[in-house]
């Protein structure tokens, strides 16, 4: 079998092909970052917003109950007496979990 030589263009096109890959994944690392970086400060605000409902809701204008309730809430429906609802996600799934060890939560 003959052994062949690796010429200098060639050596010089898979240098700038492998540069060029390694630069897109560079930029796509960064953007996970970014989305990592959002995705906790977002998980972070909607968790004070849960352990803070109860008191956002009573120190609030009626407008404002009205549109903190808009936010929590989805198909809301009076049954008689009883107001029926669902929670909106992500709140929902904190209500779902509120029971669990804090290591199965995730």
């Amino acid at each position: 079998m003959p052994h062949r030589r690796i010429t200098k263009d060639m050596f010089a096109d898979k240098l700038k092909e492998l540069k060029e890959e390694q630069a897109e994944i560079r930029l796509k690392l960064a953007e996970y970052d970014k989305a990592d970086e959002k995705f906790y400060l977002t998980a972070n605000t909607v968790l004070n917003v849960a352990k803070r409902a109860l008191e956002i809701f009573k120190s609030s204008e009626v407008p404002e109950k009205r549109q903190f309730l808009n936010f929590l809430l989805q198909n809301c429906e009076l049954q008689g007496k009883k107001l029926e609802f669902s929670l909106r996600n992500p709140f929902d799934r904190i209500l779902a979990t509120r029971n669990r060890p804090i290591w199965l939560r995730w």
